[in-house]
């Protein structure tokens, strides 16, 4: 690795300053790649891999966002994961960048939306309808909330190490019950400097539309109260319709948003689709999340 000095990196696929950067190169498990124009690394991120990198212009990512990406692939190879992301976040000229993730195999997966409540009540407490309950989730409920988990995601549904990182940092997790039978959770994260992060909150899609979504969101906003929360913040898809509704009708307003490309750490499985590509001429997407 090379030090990069007096380069102004003009082009990042995230914004951040060039000391959130060496800060970011310097957390742990975080392979890096370096040369004079820019960078990589490959950064463990909510229980998965990320792909972070900079540039000083769209010339010298061209020249060397190959080559640099090669060198991480031994990496990508052991992380034991299914999957690399990459966020966009306000990138210009994505559509001149394309061709380079192309090259390297990153398909489009889905946009999201961080949104944010900007002044949780701690007044607020949701009322539970008598014929059901909200209560701590306990060990014997993972293997369900998972189910529902994936269910109700569908094709946009995260990775397996993406649900273990909510369920290991988790500050507090809600199970509803409908006489008897789990029908959603809620996640909670940490809360830092007064706000407070919602993970998830995921309905059992035979469950959609009976306000239950509504309900645990709530509930898991007030929870954040009690930890001195003032604020909240919660990741969307926009694909995903109703859970962009149910956040604005309980005050969440939208914030930044970005598009997430993955790529599959499965070498075999890339080969393959190269192959099915030459032969049918259409874009396929990866097995197994998409």
């Amino acid at each position: 690795m090379t030090e990069i000095e007096n380069q102004v990196m003009a082009m990042r696929n995230t914004p951040m300053q060039d000391n959130d950067w060496a800060e970011l190169i310097e957390l742990p498990g975080v392979t890096s790649v370096a040369a004079d124009v820019g960078s990589l690394a490959l950064v463990p991120q909510m229980g998965e891999v990320a792909l972070y990198w900079q540039f000083t212009s769209l010339d010298s990512m061209r020249q060397h966002f190959q080559p640099m990406f090669d060198e991480l692939r031994p990496e990508i190879k052991e992380s034991g994961v299914d999957f690399i992301s990459m966020d966009m976040v306000q990138v210009r000229d994505r559509d001149w960048i394309q061709p380079l993730l192309d090259d390297a195999h990153f398909e489009f997966f889905a946009e999201w939306l961080g949104m944010t409540h900007p002044s949780l009540e701690p007044e607020a407490v949701p009322e539970i309808p008598d014929h059901m309950q909200l209560r701590q989730a306990v060990d014997d409920d993972v293997e369900k909330m998972f189910e529902i988990w994936t269910d109700g995601y569908g094709d946009l549904v995260q990775g397996s190490g993406t649900f273990n990182h909510y369920l290991d940092s988790s500050s507090w997790i809600g199970i509803l019950e409908d006489d008897g039978v789990i029908v959603g959770f809620a996640i909670n994260g940490p809360v830092e400097a007064g706000t407070g992060i919602i993970f998830d909150v995921v309905i059992a899609s035979d469950h959609w539309n009976n306000g239950y979504g509504r309900l645990m969101l709530d509930a898991a906003a007030y929870q954040l109260t009690t930890q001195d929360a003032r604020r909240a913040v919660i990741r969307v898809r926009p694909d995903i319709k109703q859970a962009l509704r149910v956040c604005s009708n309980a005050g969440f307003r939208a914030g930044i948003g970005g598009i997430e490309y993955r790529r599959s750490t499965d070498e075999e499985a890339i080969i393959q689709m190269k192959a099915e590509r030459r032969k049918s001429g259409v874009k396929a997407r990866f097995g197994g999340w998409r």
